[in-house]
């Protein structure tokens, strides 16, 4: 699972810099309509501007905390370089199970906001 994630890590981290581009714009269109300025009349635009930074930040997220994932450790290692690899690997599985649940909260969440905003 963990190495499913790096590919497609891999493939998000060529647009990181679109990832954070959207994510600021989307927090600045959050922020003129949540202080109601005159850029944007009325509240219009929060609840699409709020979905579009959470999904923003979690692509980021994504593609930067599982670029790096090490390859499982040699059975002829030294037991300090398994036991590294294997607590790594480990911590890794954990955040990817975190990173799924908060994705499919994240798809729930977008549903029902989208549907109370439309």
């Amino acid at each position: 699972m963990i190495e499913r994630l790096q590919a497609i890590a891999t493939f998000l981290s060529h647009f990181r810099l679109l990832l954070m581009g959207l994510g600021m714009g989307f927090l600045g269109i959050f922020v003129l309509s949540l202080f109601d300025s005159g850029l944007l009349p009325g509240d219009d635009w929060l609840i699409p501007a709020l979905v579009g930074l959470c999904w923003s930040l979690t692509l980021y997220s994504l593609s930067t905390l599982f670029s790096e994932v090490p390859p499982p450790a040699d059975s002829g290692s030294a037991w300090r370089v398994r036991l590294s690899v294997t607590v790594r690997r480990g911590l890794l599985w954990l955040l990817a199970l975190l990173m799924i649940v908060l994705s499919i909260a994240l798809l729930i969440l977008s549903y029902q906001l989208l549907r109370t905003w439309i």
